[in-house]
């Protein structure tokens, strides 16, 4: 894998209120590589962003050696890969149940 991920571990709270907070955790650094699925063109729908899907596949352990879980890598978390943002959609699926590539799925806001 040729790309480095840096995974940010978030978590939210919920105000009383009713809206919810996000907190930037812990980092951890993980070799990965992106590739684009699909993309919803802005021009097409006379907008001024838009959204591109993508698939990350990830080794399952940071380069520090912590083992990636649901905890770490979740639908609130973040990847910072190549200095550009991706939300995570989800979680992160064991391919094959083998324990050596996970995929999860991501998008961008352009």
């Amino acid at each position: 894998m040729r790309m480095l991920a840096t995974v940010t571990v978030r978590s939210t709270t919920q105000e009383t209120a009713g809206s919810f907070d996000i907190t930037n955790g812990s980092t951890y650094s993980v070799p990965c590589c992106l590739q684009p699925n699909s993309s919803s063109d802005a021009s097409i729908y006379k907008r001024e962003t838009g959204r591109t899907l993508y698939t990350c596949y990830l080794q399952p352990r940071a380069t520090d050696g912590t083992a990636l879980t649901t905890a770490i890598l979740n639908h609130i978390s973040s990847l910072t890969i190549d200095g550009l943002v991706y939300q995570v959609d989800g979680e992160a699926l064991d391919l094959c149940s083998a324990g050596v590539v996970f995929q999860v799925n991501c998008s961008r806001e352009t």
